[in-house]
């Protein structure tokens, strides 16, 4: 069915204003009428009461007529005054009918036809909405095949680890726990040395100990991630800055021997390895 359209300051015109309930609901039930039955407009005086329920019809249609609203057809009954001037014509609306109805017959036989091409888009093929009210009507929406469910729906648990990259497609990339024997690989080590982070955690030995703390951090977070490396290098940079050395001298105290930095970092390591050895119940 066609529809109708008023302009949104149509309450608000001076002609409108100025008329009485009856008259008013009168006007509008007679453009949805006219549009319904196809008439252009024209409302003849044997239909009248069929448009509207309102009380002294023919006075109404009268005070529409002094309004400027009805044109008076002698031997007929009214035309609504710039009736196409909104509403599209009987003409129009039956062609487009019927060029919808030849639409969902093609994507009715489409989707019977067992060649049809796979990689179309599934969706309606009724008439565009330009075609039912020129441009007011509400967007067609996708409908989804049982075999091509919607992309947009996510199944639950199944990526709830997934990156949040703005895209509705669901991630290729399994999630798995940081390996317990995790190395950086070669790319990333490159990059700790190019971007200065090797210099600025102290070298190799503190490279590693930094490395042994990501794999207990995330054992007992049991982290589950796509890329380890990734995470391993937003956790190196992170990491403060091993602390500067200084010109002050610290006498330690009497029967303890002063620690090295290379004694902390064998100390560190020793402790994430004593670490991973009661996790895996293998105490050292």
């Amino acid at each position: 069915m066609p529809w109708v359209r008023f302009d949104d300051r149509f309450p608000s015109n001076r002609k409108i204003r100025l008329l009485s309930d009856g008259a008013f609901r009168l006007y509008v039930s007679a453009i949805c009428w006219s549009a319904e039955n196809l008439t252009d407009g024209v409302v003849k005086t044997k239909e009248l009461r069929l448009v509207a329920d309102v009380k002294s019809a023919s006075r109404r249609a009268q005070e529409l007529v002094d309004a400027g609203l009805w044109m008076p057809i002698p031997g007929t009954g009214w035309r609504i005054h710039d009736y196409h001037e909104y509403q599209p014509a009987a003409e129009q609306v039956r062609a487009d009918r019927e060029a919808k109805t030849a639409r969902q017959k093609r994507w009715r036989d489409k989707k019977r036809s067992d060649d049809a091409p796979q990689d179309e888009a599934d969706v309606d093929a009724s008439t565009a909405p330009s075609h039912d009210a020129p441009g007011d009507a509400a967007p067609r929406t996708r409908v989804p095949g049982p075999t091509r469910p919607d992309p947009t729906r996510t199944s639950r648990g199944a990526d709830v680890c997934a990156p949040r990259t703005g895209s509705t497609s669901r991630a290729t990339t399994a999630h798995t726990p940081v390996p317990a024997d995790f190395q950086p690989n070669a790319a990333s080590l490159a990059w700790a040395e190019r971007d200065g982070h090797l210099a600025r955690l102290g070298g190799h030995d503190a490279l590693n100990a930094v490395t042994a703390a990501f794999i207990d951090w995330h054992t007992a977070k049991d982290t589950r991630a796509a890329d380890p490396n990734a995470l391993w290098r937003k956790w190196v940079r992170e990491q403060r800055t091993a602390p500067a050395a200084s010109d002050t001298t610290v006498l330690p105290f009497p029967g303890i021997r002063r620690s090295t930095t290379d004694d902390r970092v064998t100390q560190a390591l020793a402790v994430a390895a004593e670490l991973r050895a009661l996790e895996e119940g293998n105490p050292a």
